[in-house]
């Protein structure tokens, strides 16, 4: 996690097994939920990568460090950004949410093409190290010159949250505003290992779904019997 390896490995172990119960049940249900059911497996693949980090710091090793820290960001820079809002489209039943969740989804992976291609063709502009029992990535972004991190922030922020927090689904709701309460304490109280540690919150908040899913396939299963 952000706090420690064994932390992360320990979060990844009970997330991927919960994602894949996750993926094999959401086809049981009325809606298309497979993409909202995939976030713990793929949260448990990124705090795996993390532990890599982890474990490449202690053990002094650049290579594999700067290796899985591409692989983490990977998915904080890129892959959420496209699959929260495609995940919100997906399950919407407003032709106008959907059509908006569909942009912010296509904003939200060239945006983050944006930030991370340009790390693979200059590897020293990212650096991974141990900061305050946390996992600091420093990044050097094209775009530093011209646009300030909060500004950077507060867009990544909006493509992430506003697909949940205005879904017609109410299980979005609730997990965009724990993921907004998450964000906020992050910033305020771990503003220099912002992304590991909000990324942490986030994974640990998506066990919320595994209940979901586990919820609304027994509901079937009672309207079933009855």
């Amino acid at each position: 996690m952000c706090f420690s390896a064994t932390a992360s490995f320990t979060t990844a172990a009970i997330l991927i097994p919960s994602g894949i119960y996750c993926l094999m049940k959401a086809n049981q249900l009325d809606k298309p939920y497979w993409a909202f059911a995939m976030f713990p497996f793929m949260f448990g693949l990124q705090q795996l990568l993390e532990g890599g980090v982890w474990l490449a710091l202690i053990n002094d090793n650049a290579v594999s460090a700067h290796a899985f820290a591409l692989g983490f960001l990977l998915f904080s820079h890129v892959f959420w950004l496209g699959w929260v809002p495609y995940s919100a489209y997906l399950a919407e039943s407003s032709v106008s949410l959907r059509k908006s969740f569909q942009l912010l989804s296509i904003i939200g992976v060239f945006f983050g093409l944006g930030m991370f291609v340009p790390l693979l063709f200059n590897p020293e502009w990212l650096t991974a190290s141990v900061a305050s029992d946390s996992i600091y990535y420093k990044l050097t972004l094209i775009s530093d010159v011209y646009v300030p991190q909060p500004v950077l922030t507060a867009l990544y922020a909006t493509i992430i949250l506003v697909p949940l927090l205005l879904s017609s689904e109410r299980y979005y709701n609730i997990l965009g505003f724990m993921i907004l309460i998450s964000g906020i304490l992050s910033w305020l109280f771990y503003t220099w290992v912002f992304v590991s540690v909000w990324c942490y919150f986030s994974s640990v908040i998506s066990l919320y779904i595994f209940f979901v899913i586990a919820r609304c396939v027994n509901t079937i299963r009672v309207s079933k019997v009855a």
